[in-house]
Protein backbone atom coordinates (compact mmCIF):
# COMPACT_ATOMS: atom_id res chain seq x y z
CA UNK A 1 0.00 0.00 0.00
CA UNK A 2 1.36 3.38 -1.03
CA UNK A 3 0.34 6.40 0.51
CA UNK A 4 1.50 10.22 0.23
CA UNK A 5 0.62 13.84 1.29
CA UNK A 6 1.29 15.91 -2.10
CA UNK A 7 1.14 14.70 -5.91
CA UNK A 8 4.55 15.20 -6.24
CA UNK A 9 5.17 12.06 -3.44
CA UNK A 10 2.76 10.45 -4.68
CA UNK A 11 4.24 9.96 -8.40
CA UNK A 12 7.72 9.75 -6.80
CA UNK A 13 6.65 6.75 -4.86
CA UNK A 14 4.49 4.99 -7.80
CA UNK A 15 7.55 5.79 -10.05
CA UNK A 16 5.18 7.47 -12.29
CA UNK A 17 5.60 10.54 -15.00
CA UNK A 18 2.37 12.58 -13.79
CA UNK A 19 -1.06 12.71 -12.34
CA UNK A 20 -3.71 10.72 -14.35
CA UNK A 21 -6.82 11.46 -11.29
CA UNK A 22 -7.32 12.34 -7.67
CA UNK A 23 -10.20 12.42 -5.72
CA UNK A 24 -10.72 13.22 -1.80
CA UNK A 25 -8.26 9.63 -0.48
CA UNK A 26 -6.50 9.14 -3.13
CA UNK A 27 -3.82 9.53 -6.56
CA UNK A 28 -4.06 7.60 -9.88
CA UNK A 29 -0.75 7.88 -10.91
CA UNK A 30 -0.02 7.13 -14.72
CA UNK A 31 3.19 4.68 -14.73
CA UNK A 32 5.03 2.80 -17.33
CA UNK A 33 2.78 -0.72 -16.66
CA UNK A 34 -0.48 1.61 -16.31
CA UNK A 35 -2.41 3.57 -13.46
CA UNK A 36 -1.62 2.83 -9.97
CA UNK A 37 -3.31 4.38 -6.90
CA UNK A 38 -1.42 5.73 -3.88
CA UNK A 39 -3.68 6.50 -0.84
CA UNK A 40 -3.77 10.34 0.77
CA UNK A 41 -3.89 10.28 4.61
CA UNK A 42 -6.70 9.60 5.91
CA UNK A 43 -9.07 12.95 5.41
CA UNK A 44 -10.58 14.35 9.19
CA UNK A 45 -13.88 13.54 9.01
CA UNK A 46 -13.70 9.68 7.99
CA UNK A 47 -11.77 9.81 11.00
CA UNK A 48 -14.11 11.02 13.16
CA UNK A 49 -16.90 8.42 11.59
CA UNK A 50 -14.95 5.58 12.03
CA UNK A 51 -14.00 6.73 15.84
CA UNK A 52 -17.36 7.49 16.63
CA UNK A 53 -18.94 4.43 15.04
CA UNK A 54 -16.38 2.05 17.19
CA UNK A 55 -18.25 4.31 20.41
CA UNK A 56 -14.96 6.56 20.74
CA UNK A 57 -16.30 9.42 23.25
CA UNK A 58 -17.20 12.25 21.17
CA UNK A 59 -15.39 15.03 23.46
CA UNK A 60 -12.64 13.33 22.53
CA UNK A 61 -13.10 12.63 18.98
CA UNK A 62 -13.87 16.30 18.92
CA UNK A 63 -10.76 18.01 19.81
CA UNK A 64 -8.10 15.03 18.68
CA UNK A 65 -7.11 17.29 15.82
CA UNK A 66 -6.89 20.55 16.83
CA UNK A 67 -4.17 22.55 16.02
CA UNK A 68 -3.79 23.65 19.94
CA UNK A 69 -3.49 20.57 22.57
CA UNK A 70 -1.46 20.04 25.39
CA UNK A 71 1.79 18.39 25.17
CA UNK A 72 1.67 15.72 27.88
CA UNK A 73 3.78 12.87 28.46
CA UNK A 74 1.19 10.85 28.06
CA UNK A 75 0.80 11.80 24.73
CA UNK A 76 4.52 12.19 24.40
CA UNK A 77 4.72 8.34 25.11
CA UNK A 78 1.85 7.09 22.97
CA UNK A 79 3.55 8.96 19.75
CA UNK A 80 6.72 6.92 20.51
CA UNK A 81 4.88 3.84 20.64
CA UNK A 82 5.63 1.02 18.28
CA UNK A 83 3.10 -1.21 19.20
CA UNK A 84 0.42 -1.47 21.58
CA UNK A 85 0.43 0.38 24.92
CA UNK A 86 -0.65 0.04 28.28
CA UNK A 87 -0.34 3.65 29.81
CA UNK A 88 -0.80 3.90 34.12
CA UNK A 89 -0.83 7.07 36.08
CA UNK A 90 -3.13 9.00 38.64
CA UNK A 91 -6.29 10.66 36.95
CA UNK A 92 -6.23 13.49 35.05
CA UNK A 93 -2.41 13.02 32.96
CA UNK A 94 -4.24 12.41 29.58
CA UNK A 95 -3.72 8.73 28.91
CA UNK A 96 -7.43 8.53 27.43
CA UNK A 97 -6.68 11.48 25.77
CA UNK A 98 -3.17 10.38 24.47
CA UNK A 99 -3.91 6.98 23.48
CA UNK A 100 -7.24 8.16 21.16
CA UNK A 101 -4.96 10.66 19.44
CA UNK A 102 -2.46 7.71 18.79
CA UNK A 103 -5.39 5.92 17.20
CA UNK A 104 -6.64 8.58 15.00
CA UNK A 105 -2.85 8.52 13.90
CA UNK A 106 -3.34 5.12 12.86
CA UNK A 107 -6.05 5.69 11.23
CA UNK A 108 -5.07 8.25 9.30
CA UNK A 109 -2.09 6.57 8.17
CA UNK A 110 -4.60 3.05 7.29
CA UNK A 111 -2.53 1.15 10.04
CA UNK A 112 -6.15 0.05 10.98
CA UNK A 113 -9.75 0.61 9.84
CA UNK A 114 -11.90 -0.47 12.74
CA UNK A 115 -10.58 0.74 16.15
CA UNK A 116 -13.57 0.26 19.09
CA UNK A 117 -13.30 2.31 22.66
CA UNK A 118 -14.58 -0.19 25.70
CA UNK A 119 -14.96 1.72 28.81
CA UNK A 120 -14.71 -0.74 32.15
CA UNK A 121 -16.44 1.66 34.30
CA UNK A 122 -19.51 2.09 32.59
CA UNK A 123 -20.71 -0.62 29.93
CA UNK A 124 -22.85 -3.13 28.77
CA UNK A 125 -20.90 -6.58 28.71
CA UNK A 126 -23.08 -9.08 27.07
CA UNK A 127 -23.67 -6.10 24.09
CA UNK A 128 -19.77 -5.39 23.77
CA UNK A 129 -19.54 -9.12 23.87
CA UNK A 130 -21.99 -9.32 20.67
CA UNK A 131 -19.64 -7.22 18.99
CA UNK A 132 -15.89 -7.00 19.85
CA UNK A 133 -14.64 -9.39 17.71
CA UNK A 134 -15.50 -7.01 14.58
CA UNK A 135 -12.89 -4.60 15.53
CA UNK A 136 -9.48 -4.24 14.62
CA UNK A 137 -7.20 -2.14 17.60
CA UNK A 138 -8.93 -1.92 20.79
CA UNK A 139 -9.00 0.75 23.93
CA UNK A 140 -9.82 -0.64 27.17
CA UNK A 141 -10.17 2.68 28.93
CA UNK A 142 -9.89 2.45 32.85
CA UNK A 143 -8.81 -1.14 33.42
CA UNK A 144 -8.57 -0.45 37.29
CA UNK A 145 -8.70 -2.59 40.52
CA UNK A 146 -12.11 -1.96 41.30
CA UNK A 147 -13.90 -4.33 38.61
CA UNK A 148 -15.62 -7.00 39.31
CA UNK A 149 -15.06 -10.62 38.13
CA UNK A 150 -17.59 -10.56 34.99
CA UNK A 151 -15.40 -7.23 33.85
CA UNK A 152 -12.35 -8.83 34.93
CA UNK A 153 -12.92 -11.37 32.96
CA UNK A 154 -14.59 -9.70 30.00
CA UNK A 155 -10.61 -7.66 30.01
CA UNK A 156 -9.30 -10.92 29.84
CA UNK A 157 -11.45 -12.11 26.90
CA UNK A 158 -10.46 -8.97 24.92
CA UNK A 159 -6.85 -9.18 25.99
CA UNK A 160 -6.71 -13.25 24.44
CA UNK A 161 -8.44 -12.38 21.11
CA UNK A 162 -6.74 -9.58 20.22
CA UNK A 163 -3.35 -11.14 21.09
CA UNK A 164 -4.73 -14.34 19.00
CA UNK A 165 -5.51 -12.46 15.98
CA UNK A 166 -2.35 -9.74 16.32
CA UNK A 167 -4.62 -6.87 16.46
CA UNK A 168 -3.16 -3.61 18.55
CA UNK A 169 -4.77 -3.29 21.91
CA UNK A 170 -4.04 -0.24 23.94
CA UNK A 171 -4.82 0.38 27.75
CA UNK A 172 -5.48 3.02 30.31
CA UNK A 173 -5.38 2.08 34.07
CA UNK A 174 -4.86 4.09 37.51
CA UNK A 175 -2.70 1.06 38.75
CA UNK A 176 1.05 0.52 38.49
CA UNK A 177 1.29 -2.41 35.99
CA UNK A 178 2.46 -4.27 38.84
CA UNK A 179 -0.60 -3.65 40.89
CA UNK A 180 -2.59 -4.51 37.86
CA UNK A 181 -0.50 -7.94 37.46
CA UNK A 182 -1.31 -9.23 40.76
CA UNK A 183 -5.18 -7.90 40.28
CA UNK A 184 -5.62 -9.82 37.28
CA UNK A 185 -3.43 -12.84 38.57
CA UNK A 186 -2.90 -14.92 35.34
CA UNK A 187 0.38 -15.02 34.23
CA UNK A 188 -0.42 -16.00 30.50
CA UNK A 189 -2.22 -12.81 30.69
CA UNK A 190 0.30 -10.97 31.67
CA UNK A 191 2.64 -12.38 29.24
CA UNK A 192 0.81 -11.20 26.64
CA UNK A 193 -0.03 -8.12 27.77
CA UNK A 194 3.92 -7.61 27.90
CA UNK A 195 4.78 -9.00 24.24
CA UNK A 196 1.73 -6.77 22.65
CA UNK A 197 2.27 -3.65 24.64
CA UNK A 198 5.12 -1.09 25.94
CA UNK A 199 4.41 -0.44 29.54
CA UNK A 200 4.61 3.40 30.31
CA UNK A 201 4.37 4.95 33.87
CA UNK A 202 3.55 8.21 33.73
CA UNK A 203 4.18 11.13 36.26
CA UNK A 204 2.36 14.26 35.44
CA UNK A 205 0.33 17.11 37.21
CA UNK A 206 -3.74 16.31 37.34
CA UNK A 207 -4.65 18.61 34.32
CA UNK A 208 -7.95 19.02 35.28
CA UNK A 209 -7.00 20.08 38.61
CA UNK A 210 -3.95 22.48 37.04
CA UNK A 211 -6.69 23.86 34.33
CA UNK A 212 -9.32 24.59 37.22
CA UNK A 213 -6.53 26.72 39.28
CA UNK A 214 -5.67 29.11 36.54
CA UNK A 215 -9.26 30.29 35.32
Amino acid sequence: MLMAKTKEEAIKKAKGTDIYYEDETCYWIITEKGIKKVLKPLPLKYIKEKLLQGNFPEKYVNTVFQKEKRKTKALEESLKSKKGLILSGNAGIGKTFACVYKIAKLLQKYKINTPVYISLQNFDINENRKTYKNFDCYLIDDLNLNLNEWEKKFATEIIYHAYNTDKLLFITTNASFKDLANFVAEEPVISRLLEMCEIKQIKDEDLRVKGRCKR
